[in-house]
């Protein structure tokens, strides 16, 4: 998708799945981190891809209550707040919401309906450090 968009060609993604690869790392993060793409685009593509909907978490005060919901390391582990309520679940963010085991373990650890969404890396970073401190 982002290739046929034009961000970056068939070549710059192989380097980039073998950099992740062999780093640990996640190809978006890579991606970002080479100057391919933007974090904002990513967040949104991946959204998309996950028919998920994607936030821009720092227009969002991080509900206290919801924040307190999620174990601080859990949530720094997976890179996810529990920012809001709504009338039907905990609202969590996520950067990898491709993560299965990750996002189990947040709804296990929150223990009611949880609707995840996106949101970008740092975005997520900094609304933790604004509910847990930094």
């Amino acid at each position: 998708m982002l290739v046929e968009e034009g961000y970056f060609g068939v070549l710059d993604l192989k380097d980039a799945l073998a950099e992740a690869r062999e780093s640990g790392r996640r190809l978006g993060e890579v991606l970002v981190e080479r100057g391919f793409i933007d974090e904002r685009i990513l967040a949104q593509r991946v959204a998309e891809q996950e028919e998920l909907p994607y936030v821009e978490l720092g227009k969002y005060d991080v509900d206290r209550d919801a924040a307190a919901l999620l174990p601080q390391p859990l949530a720094r582990e997976h890179e996810a707040v529990a920012y809001a309520f709504n009338d039907w679940a905990v609202l969590v963010a996520v950067a990898d919401p491709v993560d299965g085991l990750g996002l189990d373990a947040l709804r296990t650890a929150l223990g009611r309906p949880v609707h995840f969404v996106v949101a970008t890396k740092s975005e997520i970073e900094a609304a933790l450090d604004e509910a847990y401190g930094s």
